[in-house]
């Protein structure tokens, strides 16, 4: 009995660190880990447009992908449905390229390179 209670303790620590952004999550986490727990991805919050296009950059990271790939990943990526993600992945990448970050090739969006 012991052990679920310091099992849901710490996970009730974990969702506090994050809710307040305060430091500690990774040893949180380090702890469940050791406990066994399997933790699920932290997922962000989008309050903005520039939310939107922070997702998308993180999605290209990994590599060159088409609208509906980095959509999915967005989706994982955040509190977006899958539907919001779709409908805000065009506008995330036209926002990016016109700003330079991010360039067509095909059916492919990837990262400019920057020398």
């Amino acid at each position: 009995m012991l052990d679920k209670t310091i099992t849901a303790a710490l996970l009730a620590l974990r969702v506090q660190i994050i809710r307040d952004k305060r430091d500690g999550l990774g040893q949180v986490e380090a702890l469940l880990r050791l406990r066994g727990v399997d933790l699920p991805p932290v997922r962000q919050k989008i309050r903005q447009r520039k939310d939107t296009s922070r997702l998308a950059l993180q999605a290209l990271a990994s590599g060159p992908a088409r609208p509906v790939d980095i959509a999915r990943r967005m989706a994982d990526l955040s509190d977006l449905t899958p539907d919001d993600a779709w409908r805000r992945v065009y506008q995330a990448l036209h926002n990016l390229r016109r700003k330079g970050y991010v360039e067509k090739d095909g059916a492919l969006w990837r990262v400019r390179a920057f020398l």
